[in-house]
């Protein structure tokens, strides 16, 4: 009988090259001899745990990428570099292919991690899967529209919005927020009164992409779409990420861009800005979103 095991964080590493090992013990091979030092090792960290001695590590197996390789090595398993160009990469099982491996699946996720890692660094893989989490809860909200029409005047809204998060509609969808904005909209011509509006938002895994949909009567059942944003790499070190989207909504043409200032995992602000053109629409309408401070 064998047992296997790891202690916090990654670990199915570990956990594949201890049943290897195992396994070629039960089949009748020699382990390799400092496994016998190793025991004595164990053995001696067993005793100063149950003295509660204070030199103790709290991960006593925190080297995951060494435990992987030390074994593999016991193993005579030789270590699969390419794609990832020598020690580079990350350390997954499929990269140590020992006898009866189906090495042509090992390939297939490496290839697949070798993929996803690219996409991440160059691209803007789970970039939007990021900003849609970021988004939930309650903003600061200023608003700025500019009409070109002479017969629709801008002006300013100042107020608050909340992405309220809810089980999603429509299966297709992965996560979705329903919004809802409540402020006091100036007019250039001086005349102020309450406004509110609401959407849905969606966050589309398989696509990996945010959409804004318009509402029903109801206010909280989705209608129609209203528009689909791609996210793309910052083109400017001083802005943040970007999104981008063009929907024709029967009889106007919206042209809608994102800019996503992360700190760090964090979003604390964002901004909208929809350029909207038509038969009596011309107009681009700024928004910003900045997270509330204080109490």
């Amino acid at each position: 009988m064998g047992f296997v095991g790891f202690y916090e964080g990654p670990y199915w590493g570990v956990l594949e090259m201890q049943s290897r090992l195992i396994a070629q013990k039960l089949v009748g091979e020699d382990l390799p001899d400092h496994f016998g030092q190793v025991e004595q090792i164990q053995k001696d960290l067993r005793d100063a745990m149950r003295k509660r001695e204070n030199n103790i590590p709290q991960f006593w197996m925190g080297d995951y990428v060494g435990l992987v390789d030390e074994i593999a090595r016991n193993l005579n398993i030789e270590r699969t570099d390419q794609p990832f160009d020598g020690q580079k990469g990350p350390t997954l099982p499929s990269r140590y292919c020992g006898a009866g491996t189906d090495t042509d699946e090992a390939a297939k996720v490496v290839q697949e991690v070798r993929v996803l890692l690219h996409d991440a660094q160059s691209k803007s893989r789970f970039v939007p899967a990021a900003a849609f989490r970021a988004m939930q809860g309650g903003w600061k909200l200023e608003r700025k529209i500019d009409s070109r029409n002479k017969s629709s005047p801008g002006g300013t809204l100042k107020g608050t919005a909340h992405f309220h998060p809810r089980f999603p509609t429509d299966p297709k969808y992965t996560a979705e927020y329903l919004y809802i904005e409540e402020g006091t909209f100036t007019m250039d011509t001086g005349l102020s009164f309450p406004a509110t509006r609401r959407y849905v938002y969606r966050y589309d895994e398989t696509n990996d992409d945010i959409s804004a949909w318009f509402v029903e009567g109801d206010q909280v059942t989705v209608e129609r779409l209203f528009n689909r944003l791609h996210f793309e790499p910052p083109n400017d070190k001083s802005k943040g990420w970007l999104a981008k989207g063009s929907h024709w909504c029967d009889p106007d043409q919206y042209e809608s861009s994102c800019e996503f200032r992360f700190r760090g995992a964090s979003l604390p602000m964002f901004g909208i800005t929809h350029t909207s053109r038509g038969p009596n629409k011309d107009y681009t309408m700024e928004s910003w979103y900045t997270k509330p401070t204080g109490p």
